[in-house]
């Protein structure tokens, strides 16, 4: 019985994709690369020995495979993620991203592309490849390096950009001309319909996930996992949107729920397989005679990739307070194109924005750029020390004095931490109050033929603002925290009014708007206002409720764990100790490992258990996890012993919730003049000093009789909780 042809393609593709990455994996390349290569050998432009005959059948294969990749990497983001990325990571992603646009565009341009061919080149320099960096970083042993923690807070905001990249481009792609206008339209659009999918999925899935994990299987978590995502990919396709949306929007909802972990690892199987078939599509459409012929152009835009990340990076990076050492390594290391810009090219030979002629070039960009990755990497420190030798002294000193004042900046942001809080529940509140009305103006009331009847569209109006009045009520309170900001209050109710009367402009004219929205809102909500508060409370006690906290749910790598990045090269690390001989039994001071490697403990996990600020005499039992801040040459000396003495290696996970914080005590503190022991830190707040900036000079890991003063600029390690009451006690 003879096979269908797509079936013999498919045992073609991953038969030669397993054998070419095995040699990739020799020769210690990226698994990416052989996925491409082999996508060259079985493509229609090689010879036919091998090449697959069903090419569309591949295609439905690559599509599916786009799916679940997709899914798969919002499975890996979480917003939660996001909201832990440090200053200075999404300062330096926004630079990055913007100047990487601005220069693949000018470069497209100068290489004769049309406008929309270099909006799309831009975009695909833009974003690195966060499967090869954090491949290259663990490889290489670089996972728990400072400028690490920088560059994988960059590429979580690259990611978040990516997507807002693939349905701005799906709109370019899909219309002859797109004015900025229609861009602006088409954007608050996307921001809408993205946000409500959010708000009301992470509502329902988390829900329906703890259901099924309750009362199912494995395999019946899975099927629901990705019966939701293509579930929402149908939705995304019927608001013609990318596909590439939807999946990643629900893998980044389940990301948010107590099944997170469980539901990677059952995906990570269908992930390697679909993601193997995806990357050899792409390899599939790659024409090398086309490429032979614009050698010019991939040396030109190779050369704008890794120029463009050095400079562009190194110059955010130290704009946001690093270090020059930093700031180099962060750069080389953004510096290759992968799979996000593989989904944006196919996206555009999909919809015949870009040349075909266009699709090799930025394969062999990405080609060349991840092959020269790693070299660049290990490259980079000897670089900066080169840099550092020829600049003048009083250059780095600047750069030193700025790096210290930009992070007590930040030390003091309590208060526009609460302002932003409080405008993110504004907005989203909004986002919901804009649902419902949108849904009833839109769906309901053409379809109850209500247009003509004033009392009748007057009713739908009222049930609408009855089924939203707990989020109306939501806008006019301001909910955790003082105001500020003497006139917010009045802004806050002003913008709210304005909403409803836009809102209200799909039930009733203009004329009738204003006074509809004023009376009736007004009325409504003085006459219930204790069960619309009530009713709030519960919607955001179960909406909060169904979100994993943390501590069973994905759990980030050190890099967006602690959000931060301290003056000097010191951080915070975690280190598994297996069962090591080295520790075995023995207390901290038997190890005397800061007189030794210049490291302090800053928490052991043993189990579900965290000891903070663990004392001299507690002991190391086998499979702890030690919390340690040290500089990475001291915590590459500590990992190096560890592995001679029983070939461990170093976990990349982080303490769940344990972060480094800056604090700056001010004039007239209750605190200044007495010793870290007199205050208690560590008693009080289960939190350590492990640094102290004081009139330009650093001190690491100070000991607890030295004085505190105003002005001090003090870096403590604990959780956000101890951090938070710290915090305010220091401004008592």
């Amino acid at each position: 019985m003879p096979l269908p042809p797509i079936i013999l393609d498919l045992a073609i593709i991953l038969g030669v994709a397993a054998l070419v990455t095995f040699l990739f994996r020799l020769v210690k390349q990226p698994v990416v690369l052989g996925y491409i290569v082999a996508g060259i050998i079985v493509g229609p432009f090689s010879p036919p020995l091998v090449a697959v005959v069903d090419v569309e059948g591949v295609k439905v294969w690559a599509e599916l495979g786009v799916i679940i990749f997709m899914f798969a990497l919002g499975l890996e983001f979480s917003f939660r993620r996001l909201a832990k990325v440090g200053v200075s990571a999404a300062v330096t992603a926004v630079i990055q991203i913007l100047a990487l646009m601005t220069v693949g565009y000018l470069c497209a341009k100068a290489l004769d592309y049309t406008s929309r061919e270099a909006i799309f080149v831009g975009c695909m320099l833009a974003i690195s490849s966060t499967t090869i960096i954090i491949k290259t970083f663990a490889e290489t042993g670089l996972k728990t390096s400072r400028f690490a923690e920088l560059v994988i807070g960059i590429l979580v905001v690259q990611d978040l950009a990516a997507i807002l990249m693939l349905v701005a481009l799906t709109n370019i792609a899909t219309s002859d001309s797109a004015s900025a206008t229609d861009l602006l339209l088409a954007a608050a659009k996307l921001a809408l319909v993205v946000a409500t999918w959010l708000l009301v999925g992470m509502f329902i899935v988390p829900r329906v996930v703890k259901a099924v994990s309750k009362r199912g299987s494995s395999e019946m978590l899975i099927i629901v996992s990705l019966g939701l995502c293509l579930a929402l990919v149908c939705l995304s396709a019927y608001f013609q949107y990318s596909v590439a949306l939807g999946a990643f929007i629900m893998g980044s909802i389940l990301a948010e729920t107590t099944e997170a972990r469980r539901i990677e690892s059952l995906v990570a199987p269908l992930k390697d397989v679909f993601g193997a078939i995806f990357f050899v599509s792409v390899g599939m459409l790659l024409d090398p005679r086309i490429l032979s012929d614009h050698l010019g152009s991939v040396a030109v835009l190779c050369a704008a990739l890794t120029l463009g990340n050095i400079v562009w990076v190194g110059f955010a990076a130290l704009l946001t307070g690093q270090t020059l050492t930093t700031a180099i390594q962060a750069g080389v290391s953004l510096a290759q194109i992968g799979e996000f810009s593989f989904v944006i090219a196919v996206l555009g030979i999909k919809y015949k924005a870009i040349d075909h002629d266009l699709y090799p070039i930025i394969v062999a960009v990405s080609l060349i750029s991840t092959f020269s990755t790693p070299y660049l990497i290990r490259a980079a420190p000897a670089g900066a020390a080169w840099l550092q030798r020829r600049l003048p002294l009083s250059w780095l000193q600047v750069l030193d004095r700025y790096s210290s004042w930009f992070l007590s900046r930040i030390a003091n942001r309590r208060a526009a931490n609460s302002l932003g809080r409080r405008l993110i529940r504004w907005g989203a509140n909004a986002i919901l109050v804009t649902m419902l009305f949108s849904l009833a103006s839109h769906f309901v009331l053409p379809r109850l033929n209500l247009e003509s009847k004033l009392s009748l569209r007057v009713l739908c109006w009222v049930a609408t603002f009855v089924c939203a009045s707990p989020f109306i009520h939501a806008l006019l309170t301001p909910g955790a925290g003082k105001e500020r900001i003497p006139s917010e209050r009045m802004l806050r109710s002003l913008a709210t009014v304005v909403l409803l009367g836009v809102l209200s402009a799909g039930f009733f004219s203009l004329r009738l708007v204003a006074m509809v929205t004023m009376a009736l809102g007004v009325a409504l909500l003085l006459l219930f206002r204790r069960q619309v508060s009530r009713s709030y409370q519960w919607f955001e006690r179960t909406f909060f409720a169904g979100i994993n906290a943390g501590a069973d749910g994905h759990t980030l790598p050190t890099a967006q764990t602690h959000d931060h990045l301290v003056p000097w090269d010191a951080h915070l690390a975690q280190i598994d100790v297996g069962y090591s001989p080295m520790f075995m039994g023995k207390t901290l001071i038997d190890l005397a490992l800061r007189e030794r490697f210049g490291i302090n403990i800053m928490v052991i996990k043993r189990g579900e258990q965290e000891l903070v600020a663990p004392t001299p005499g507690e002991r190391i039992y086998p499979n702890d996890k030690l919390l340690c801040f040290g500089t990475d040459r001291e915590l590459a000396t500590f990992q190096t012993e560890i592995q001679q003495a029983a070939a461990q290696e170093v976990s990349k996970a982080a303490a769940s919730s344990f972060l480094l914080r800056p604090a700056e005590i001010p004039e007239g503190s209750a605190v200044a003049g007495k010793t870290i022991r007199e205050v208690g830190i560590r008693e009080s707040f289960g939190c350590m000093v492990v640094g102290v900036e004081r009139d330009g000079q650093r001190l690491q890991s100070p000991k607890s009789d030295l004085r505190l003063q105003a002005k001090d600029l003090i870096w403590l390690v604990g959780e956000a909780k101890g951090l938070q009451l710290l915090q305010a006690s220091l401004s008592d």
